[in-house]
C-alpha cells in the first residue's frame, strides 16, 4: 500500500525538555507519525482509499514515547512536549495538533490539555489569560489588527464564529488585556471608558492604536487606499479581491459575448475561436499605469507591451483548508479586458459542467460565505451600546468600501425589485454591554455584535419609491454616477432629508453594482460578427452584423451568481459549522479568510517566520523611544546594543569561516530595520493604555430606517483626519497587512 508523506506546517508550542521522568520509556515517533498522518490527511480532505499517510515529523518540541506494560504485549504510548503534560491517546493529541497546523501556535487552543492548563492557572489566581477567546483580536473580525494577519483563532472560536464564551480570572485581578504579541486592546479600553462614563456619559472619538507598529506604519495609507477605492468605478478589481481571468489570451486576441453560447468566447483574426477557461485568483497587485473604460474592450496600443505595468498581478487561489498551495505560485499579469468579477461566474462557465471548471473557480465559490472587516477608525457609544465604524469589509470575493454602490438583496426571494445602496457607513454594533462581563478572557456572558451597512438607497420600482414620484433625472446631482445610463431610478427615502439612511445586515448586500459602461462592453456581441454556437465550428466566419441581445444591467448584476455561490460555500467550506446552524465563516483577516500562505512571493500570516517575539519587542521599544515615553529611549538602546553585540559575535564567526560579508550585510539590514519602524504621522496622540477588540455574533435580518442619524457624518469627519495624513496617491493593500 503506497505511503504518502505529508509535510506539517510550521508553528509549535512544544518543549523538548518535557520528557518522561523515568528511564523505562523509549523514544519512538513512528506510531504517532502514522496515526497523525491519517488524521491530517482526513482533515485536509485529501485521504483516498488505498493510500496510507505519514507525517514527515512531529511538531517541534514534541516526541513520541512508549513502554511495555509489565510482561504483557500491551504497549503504552504517549506524546510529550506540552506544557501541561503528556497526551495519552490519539484523540487527546488530535485537537491540539490540528490547532497548531491551522493557526501556527497554541494560542486560544481549547483542547483537553490546554483547557486543563488554563483552569489550573485560573485556580492559582495568576491572572494569566488563556482559553477559548484568548484575545478578542483572535476571535472576531473587528478584533484583528488591520495590518498583520493573525491566524490564531481558536478551534471553537473559529467554529462558533458569531459568539464566544470567554474565561474568567477574578475581576479584581483583571489585568490590561493584550494579545499574544503584546498589543493592547483599544476597543476594550474604549468600552471600559464608556462604562465609567455611565448612562449619562458618551464616548465619541477616533480609534488610535499608537502602540501598534502595524497601525503606525500602515493605517493612514490603508485608509487612503480604501477611500480611493470607493470613488473608483466598480468594475476595477481591487487588491485582495478574487477575480476571474483568462490566462492564455495571445497578442491580438480579445473576448466577446456570444449570444448563442451564452458566454464569452475568444475572437481571433475576425473569427470566433475557443470558449476560454476561466481561472480564479487573488488580485495581488494593481496596475501602476492608469486604467480606464478603454481597457474593458481590449488592450490599448500603448499598453500592449507593458502588461507588468498596465495589468493586474493575479495569483490563482488554492483550496482553503488545504496544505497544498502550489497553485498560488502560478501568477499571471492580466489586462483588464480579460478579467471578470466572480459575481458573473455563471456567465463565464456557460453550459460547462462542474467537472470542466478550473479548480480555482471551485475554491473561489467556497469562500463566498465568509467575511472580514478592515480599517476601523471611529468609536461612538452611549452605555450600554456602542458602534465601531470601519472603512471596508470583505464579503466573499469582493472588497466593499464606503462610497461603493452595491446591490441589495430583498428579504423576499421572489421579489425581483432592483434596489441598490450607496454605502455611507459600515458599522459593527456592540450591544447588551451591561449584561456582559467586562473581561474578555473569562467565562462570563459576552456582549453581542452585529455588522450592518447603511446608505442612501435607490429602486427601479416606482411603486416602492418615496411617495411614488417621478424618476430621478440623469443630470440630477442626487443620482449616483454609477447608476447613470442604466434606466430609471427612484429615491427610497425622502431626498429632502439628506441624512436619511437605510440600514441592513451585511448578508443582504450582494456585491458591487456593475456600471452600464462595463455591462454594455462585456455583454454586447462585436460588430460584424455572426453569433456562432459553441457547438458549431469554432472558425465560423461572420456573415452579417450580429444584432446581439439587449443585455440589461439587471441581468449583468443579477443576484443569481452570488446567491448560488453562497449556497455552494455553505456546503463546501468546512470552516462553517452548518451542523449547528451557522451559515458564515467570520475571519480575523483576509489572509485567514482565503487561507493564504504566500502573497507576492512573501510568506504571510502563520507562515511568516520573520515576525518573531524578539522583533516585536524591538519595534515596541522603538515606538516608546519615538514617542518620548519616560525610560523608553534608554530601554530601546539597551535592546539595540544587545542585538548589535549578538550580530558582532555572529559576524566574527562568519568571518572565521570566510563569510564575513554575509554577517556585515545582516547587521546593516538589522540596523536599517530598527531605524525604519514606528513611522509616525507627525502629530500622533500620546500613547494610550489601550487593550484589544471583541467577538462577533450573527446579525438578524432586519431593516432599520435611520432618519437624521449623524453618526456617519461624524465618523466621516474623523476619517478625514486620517486621509489628510496619507502621502501615497496609490497604495497596494498588502494582504498580510490586511
Amino acid at each position: 500500500m503506497p505511503v504518502i508523506t505529508l509535510n506539517i506546517n510550521p508553528g509549535s508550542d512544544g518543549d523538548g525538555r518535557r520528557r518522561p521522568k523515568t528511564d523505562d520509556f523509549t523514544r519512538n515517533d513512528d506510531y504517532w507519525l502514522d496515526r497523525m498522518g491519517e488524521v491530517w490527511a482526513k482533515h485536509q480532505g485529501i485521504a483516498t482509499p488505498g493510500n496510507t499517510y505519514r507525517l514527515d515529523r512531529l511538531p517541534d518540541g514534541y516526541g513520541g514515547y512508549e513502554k511495555r506494560r509489565g510482561d504483557t504485549k500491551h504497549v503504552d504510548r504517549y506524546v510529550h512536549g506540552h506544557a501541561k503534560g503528556q497526551a495519552r491517546s490519539v484523540p487527546d493529541f488530535t485537537e491540539h495538533f490540528l490547532h497548531l497546523m491551522t493557526y501556527g501556535s497554541a494560542t486560544n487552543c481549547t483542547c483537553k490539555l490546554c483547557s486543563s492548563a488554563s483552569n489550573s492557572r485560573g485556580k492559582a489566581g495568576s491572572g494569566v489569560k488563556t482559553g477559548e477567546a484568548g484575545s478578542a483580536r483572535s476571535g472576531s473580525p473587528i478584533g484583528a489588527s488591520p495590518y498583520f494577519a493573525s491566524a490564531k483563532k481558536t478551534g471553537k472560536a473559529a467554529q462558533s464564529q458569531h459568539q464566544l464564551q470567554i474565561r474568567e480570572p477574578h475581576i479584581a485581578l483583571r489585568q490590561r488585556q493584550i494579545d499574544e504579541e503584546g498589543m493592547p486592546d483599544v476597543i476594550r479600553h474604549l468600552l471600559d471608558k464608556l462604562k465609567e462614563a455611565g448612562e449619562e456619559g458618551k464616548i465619541d472619538e477616533p480609534i488610535v492604536e499608537s502602540m501598534s507598529p502595524d497601525w503606525r506604519t500602515g493605517h493612514a495609507m490603508l485608509m487612503q487606499s480604501l477611500h480611493e477605492s470607493g470613488s473608483h468605478p466598480g468594475f476595477l478589481p481591487r487588491a485582495g479581491e478574487i477575480a476571474l481571468f483568462v490566462r492564455d489570451l495571445v497578442y491580438g486576441d480579445s473576448l466577446a459575448w456570444d449570444d448563442a453560447a451564452s458566454t464569452w468566447r475568444i475572437v481571433h483574426g475576425g473569427t470566433w475561436a475557443d470558449v476560454p477557461l476561466w481561472e480564479a485568483g487573488v488580485v495581488a497587485q494593481i496596475p501602476t499605469e492608469t486604467v480606464s473604460e478603454e481597457d474593458l474592450a481590449g488592450v490599448p496600443q500603448e499598453k500592449q507591451k507593458s502588461v507588468a505595468e498596465a495589468g493586474y498581478r493575479i495569483e490563482p487561489l488554492s483550496k482553503p483548508s488545504s496544505v497544498n498551495k502550489s497553485l498560488s505560485q502560478q501568477h499571471k499579469y492580466v489586462h483588464l479586458h480579460a478579467i471578470r468579477p466572480v459575481a458573473l461566474w455563471k456567465h463565464c462557465v456557460g453550459v460547462k459542467q462542474e467537472t470542466e471548471w478550473h479548480p480555482t473557480l471551485r475554491h473561489a465559490l467556497t469562500i463566498a460565505s465568509s467575511i472580514c472587516i478592515l480599517g476601523r477608525y471611529h468609536f461612538k457609544g452611549t452605555w450600554p451600546e456602542a458602534t465601531v465604524f470601519t472603512q471596508g469589509i470583505f464579503i466573499g470575493a469582493e472588497l466593499l468600501t464606503v462610497g461603493d454602490t452595491v446591490r441589495i438583496r430583498n428579504k423576499d426571494q421572489l421579489d425581483a425589485t432592483i434596489e441598490v445602496m450607496v454605502i455611507t457607513a459600515i458599522k459593527v454594533r456592540l450591544v447588551n454591554l451591561d449584561e456582559a462581563s467586562d473581561d474578555d478572557y473569562d467565562h462570563g456572558q459576552p456582549y453581542n455584535t452585529c455588522t450592518h451597512i447603511s446608505g442612501r438607497t435607490f429602486t427601479r420600482d416606482a411603486k416602492k419609491s418615496f411617495e411614488g414620484k417621478a424618476p430621478i433625472a440623469e443630470n440630477s446631482p442626487t443620482l449616483p454616477r454609477s447608476l447613470v445610463g442604466s434606466g430609471s431610478w427612484y429615491h427610497v427615502t425622502d431626498p429632502k432629508k439628506t441624512k436619511a439612511r437605510i440600514e441592513v445586515p451585511f448578508q443582504r448586500v450582494a456585491g458591487r453594482w456593475i456600471e452600464a459602461v462595463a455591462a454594455k462592453t462585456w455583454f454586447s456581441p462585436p460588430d460584424n460578427m455572426a453569433s456562432a454556437s459553441a457547438f458549431n465550428a469554432v472558425n465560423a466566419r461572420p456573415t452579417s452584423k450580429g444584432k446581439g441581445k439587449d443585455i440589461s444591467l439587471e441581468n449583468a448584476s443579477s443576484l443569481t451568481g452570488i446567491l448560488e455561490a453562497r449556497a455552494y460555500s455553505e456546503k463546501n467550506d468546512t470552516r462553517i459549522l452548518t451542523e449547528i446552524g451557522k451559515t458564515w465563516f467570520w475571519a480575523d483577516t483576509r489572509i485567514q479568510q482565503l487561507d493564504l500562505h504566500q502573497i507576492n512571493g512573501h510568506y504571510v500570516g502563520a507562515k511568516d517566520v520573520t515576525r518573531t517575539p524578539e522583533q516585536l519587542t524591538t519595534w515596541s521599544k522603538a515606538l516608546k523611544a519615538l514617542d518620548g515615553t519616560p525610560g523608553g529611549r534608554e530601554e530601546y538602546h539597551a535592546v539595540r546594543q544587545q542585538r548589535e553585540q549578538a550580530l558582532a559575535k555572529k559576524e566574527s564567526e562568519f568571518a572565521a569561516s570566510g563569510s564575513g560579508l554575509v554577517a556585515g550585510g545582516a547587521q546593516a539590514i538589522a540596523e536599517g530595520n530598527a531605524e525604519a519602524v514606528g513611522i509616525s504621522d507627525g502629530d500622533e496622540e500620546d500613547a494610550m493604555d489601550v487593550d484589544e477588540p471583541v467577538p462577533m455574533v450573527a446579525a438578524g435580518h432586519m431593516d432599520i430606517d435611520v432618519d437624521d442619524d449623524d453618526d456617519e457624518e461624524e465618523g466621516v469627519d474623523a476619517l478625514a483626519a486620517f486621509k489628510s495624513k496619507a502621502t501615497a496617491a496609490q497604495v497596494v493593500i498588502e494582504l498580510d497587512d490586511d
